[in-house]
């Protein structure tokens, strides 16, 4: 016992010796040493990297949580992020589906509220995962279903304001020699990104004619150049033991000089050439001289967009950019941008795996807007009921006398959501105010009272304003609807007001443009 107790303690302490000289001996320079740094010295990256170099011939990953290895040295993301390989490797379940259709009633919603500010368009960019264009070096057990979770997404948001990649990269494959994605790493390549961006701006010019984009020349390849293993052989810790390539494009030599500025303090980050713009965490502004068209772009993006960012600097002036995740977060910075900058354009670009994030599910503040003579009414109400409220002498005068001040409105004839989009609303104050705090409540049929759960809040700028439905959470899934409530939350003003009756409607056709 006593002489194996001295074996073990031997092998510990050679340890504590070896442990530390292999960590010394391994580092590229004497700066870069850190004597007294434990997690330095005792760093035991070198012994996984050494198990990886030896099992990965053998196609055996030292991480598949998050990386699976592949066929012909491709390497694919794992369940780590956001469960991409199970997600894929299944057919939609129902949960898909009815969040596919959620995202595409928000989607709707933003597209009101930018439209209220000024938007001219806004669209999303879908950047398909890595294995639905390379699905024939995955394992045989990892091959992708075929419909997937993303045909749900696509199947409840409609193909009008999200741009579908895979079938234009797919098509591009089968006749380009060189790959479209990086064999070691998670991203479309620069070539890959071009062909993308190519499809995008065909469906942008459908609707935006007046547009100027890169010719067909600027997406072709010019050349291809050796670089070291991409973010999934870092998982791996083989990057400097793996190769890839890197297919360039003639853009990248567009005459086109940008100055990068952080949007919130105007200061330069990086001034000269047309250089890649890597994932931004805070506003970004790039300013582009000689890019085709004068114009402000709103551009959420995700690490997908770095290899796009040239090629959308290449074609507007401004372009302010962010990750999507911190723009429309909770809190995030979508609203602030929109009303700040006042962008001519809005668009997204996000990988797939990321595109069923429930943020995307999230609406807008609801959107007013004045009243204009394309009204049309397709519904009257008659209040019948007030609380809280003392009635003046003329109609729809009142006065609070209370805590909770309510009108009750009936419908002329039960609507179904779908058949109006706008709530007409007038409503002014004796003492001015410019603005008034209202909750809107509605009534199905079956339901026997209002509740918090079909209602929305919103601030009411005093006057004849059209309360845009769509950007209501919710307004869109009721079922028949026959009654009205209007909650006047206003606090010290607005004492007496006048309240005309509610009606909901249409505008007249040509007014409302498809977008």
């Amino acid at each position: 016992m006593r002489r194996r107790l001295v074996i073990f303690l031997s092998a510990v302490l050679l340890s504590l010796l070896i442990v530390p000289v292999v960590n010394l001996l391994s580092t590229p320079s004497r700066k870069a040493i850190k004597w007294r740094d434990k997690s330095f010295l005792y760093n035991m990256d070198f012994a996984s990297r050494w198990t990886a170099r030896f099992i990965y011939p053998f196609g055996i990953s030292t991480n598949p949580n998050q990386v699976i290895i592949g066929r012909d040295g491709w390497l694919y993301l794992g369940d780590q992020y956001e469960q991409t390989l199970s997600i894929d490797r299944r057919p939609p379940t129902s949960a898909d589906i009815e969040l596919g259709k959620q995202i595409g009633a928000a989607t709707e919603a933003w597209d009101a509220y930018l439209s209220s500010k000024g938007v001219k368009l806004f669209r999303i960019m879908i950047g398909p995962n890595k294995g639905a264009i390379y699905p024939e070096h995955l394992p045989a057990w990892a091959k992708p279903a075929s419909p997937n979770a993303t045909d749900a997404l696509l199947a409840g948001t409609g193909v009008m304001r999200y741009v579908d990649l895979r079938s234009p990269l797919l098509a591009t494959k089968e006749n380009q020699q060189e790959t479209l994605y990086y064999k070691t790493d998670t991203h479309w390549n620069i070539l890959g990104a071009g062909i993308a961006f190519r499809a995008f701006a065909q469906q942008v010019s459908t609707i935006v004619s007046d547009l100027r984009w890169p010719s067909d020349a600027a997406y072709e390849l010019s050349r291809v150049v050796p670089r070291t293993g991409g973010d999934l052989s870092y998982f791996l810790r083989l990057s400097t033991n793996l190769a890839d390539s890197e297919p360039m494009i003639n853009a990248l030599d567009l005459s086109v000089e940008t100055t990068q500025l952080d949007f919130d303090t105007m200061q330069v980050v990086h001034q000269g050439g047309n250089p890649v713009v890597r994932s931004p965490t805070k506003p970004l502004l790039v300013k582009s001289v000689g890019a085709l068209n004068n114009k402000k772009v709103l551009w959420l993006r995700d690490s997908f967009g770095a290899s796009m960012s040239p090629l959308m600097a290449a074609t507007f002036s401004d372009v302010l950019q962010l990750h999507w995740g911190d723009a429309i977060k909770p809190g995030g910075h979508f609203v602030r941008l929109v009303q700040e900058w006042k962008p001519d354009y809005v668009f997204f670009t996000v990988v797939e795996r990321d595109s069923r994030n429930r943020w995307f599910a999230d609406y807008p503040p609801p959107v007013l807007v004045p009243r204009g003579s394309a009204f049309k009414s397709i519904r009257t109400t008659v209040p019948v009921g007030s609380s809280h409220l003392i009635k003046g002498r003329s109609e729809g005068e009142y006065q609070i006398n209370g805590n909770d001040p309510n009108v009750d409105f009936a419908l002329s004839d039960a609507v179904m959501p779908s058949e109006v989009r706008y709530l007409n609303i007038g409503l002014t104050c004796a003492d001015g105010a410019p603005s008034v705090p209202l909750q809107l409540f509605w009534l199905e049929d079956g339901h026997p009272y209002f509740d918090e759960e079909h209602s929305a809040r919103l601030s009411f700028p005093t006057g004849q304003n059209l309360l845009d439905l769509r950007t209501i959470l919710k307004w869109g899934a009721a079922g028949a609807i026959r009654r009205l409530r209007l909650d006047i939350d206003a606090q010290n003003s607005c004492v007496y007001f006048k309240l005309n009756n509610l009606n909901l409607g249409l505008n007249r056709p040509g007014f409302d443009k498809l977008r």
